[in-house]
This record gives C-alpha cells, sequence and structure tokens, in this order.
C-alpha cells in the first residue's frame, strides 16, 4: 500500500471517529463537518497529481480540517491552549492552504523573481478567498438554519467567545480572517526556507 493511501485512510477514519463522537454526544453539528472533510480530502486524494500534491501537503490540508472538527469536544469554549482555540484553527487553515496554494500554482511559474512575487500573492490571496468564503458560508447558515457550530452555521462558542463588545460578530469575522492571513504569510515563509534547505 502506498504511504498516500495509508495517509488518506487513516484521515478518513479519524473523521469517522469524530462522527462517531458526535453521535454519542449528541453534539451534532460535527456530523455534517465532518462528513464535507471527508470528501474535500476524497476529491483531494483522487486527484493528487492534478493538484501537484505530495504527503505534506496532504496531511496539512487533513491537519486544518481536522483541528476545526476537533471543537466536537468543547476547544471552541474552553480551549486546551492558553490561546483562543478558534484563532488556532484560522491560522492553521491559512497557513495549510498557502502551503497548498503554493505548491500548486508554482508549476506555472518560472523561478524569476518577479514570478515569485505574484506566485505569492496569488496564493495568498486565494488562501485568503476560501477563509471568506468559509465566513460567507456560516453567515449564509446562520440565515438558513440559526445559530450553531460549524462551517454551516454561525453564533457557536468560536464565534461568540472573546471581548468583542462593539462589534461583536463583524469583530469576530475580522479577527479571523486576520488570522488567516498570518497562517498564510507564515505558510509561505515557512515553505520557501523548506523549498531553500530540503
Amino acid at each position: 500500500m502506498k504511504k498516500e493511501t495509508l495517509i488518506y485512510i487513516l484521515s478518513v477514519l479519524a473523521f469517522c471517529f469524530i462522527i462517531s463522537y458526535s453521535i454519542i454526544s449528541r453534539t451534532f453539528y460535527y456530523i455534517a463537518d465532518s462528513t464535507i472533510s471527508i470528501l474535500v480530502l476524497t476529491i483531494l486524494f483522487f486527484l493528487y497529481p492534478k493538484f501537484n500534491l505530495n504527503k505534506t501537503v496532504f496531511i496539512l490540508i487533513f491537519l486544518a480540517l481536522l483541528f476545526h472538527n476537533l471543537g466536537v469536544f468543547g476547544f471552541y469554549s474552553s480551549s486546551p491552549f492558553p490561546f483562543s482555540y478558534d484563532k488556532l484553527t484560522h491560522f492553521v487553515g491559512g497557513f495549510s492552504l498557502s502551503i497548498f496554494f503554493i505548491n500548486y500554482i508554482r508549476i506555472f511559474f518560472r523561478n524569476s523573481k518577479t514570478e515569485k512575487t505574484i506566485l505569492i500573492l496569488i496564493a495568498i490571496l486565494a488562501a485568503l478567498g476560501i477563509g471568506s468564503i468559509i465566513e460567507v458560508t456560516e453567515y449564509f447558515g446562520y440565515l438558513l438554519l440559526g445559530q450553531g457550530e460549524g462551517f454551516l452555521y454561525f453564533g457557536g462558542t468560536g464565534d461568540l467567545t472573546g471581548n468583542y463588545n462593539l462589534g461583536g460578530a463583524w469583530i469576530n469575522s475580522s479577527v479571523d480572517v486576520a488570522f488567516n492571513l498570518v497562517g498564510a504569510l507564515v505558510g509561505f515563509i515557512v515553505y520557501f526556507i523548506c523549498k531553500k534547505f530540503i
């Protein structure tokens, strides 16, 4: 069995575990989120060569999705870290997406400084675009489905924690996008440092 196939199977099993835990704990929001995560990973797995994927990039996308879905354990309301869990998930998401896009888009560019700059800009904007789509999805989910947690809702513990007295949801969305940006910037720095020494 190829390592890529093993990683894919293990990632699907991880989300199946979260779905099972969601049912047992009656935290039903994460059933849909884990199902979407499995779908995303399945598409990426079957289009592995088309997206110029490698094991590292695939694992990073898996981790970005996993971190979000670990919210089933209540981490958004009670972070296991000394900082907001919601900020961490957005940072990891931005980080993983920027590396995904840089790794994919670079095959269309030469190595000139100008083209590297354009590549970095496109990758960061693409990562921010995906983050913004997620924020808009939460908003439309809130309009259609009401308050809750996960990709398809807004107003869960990850959205309502923090000291956002003046701007509420608007500040929350802005902070989310800001951490997507920070993650994307760190991602491209790490990518090029690793490429230089590997």
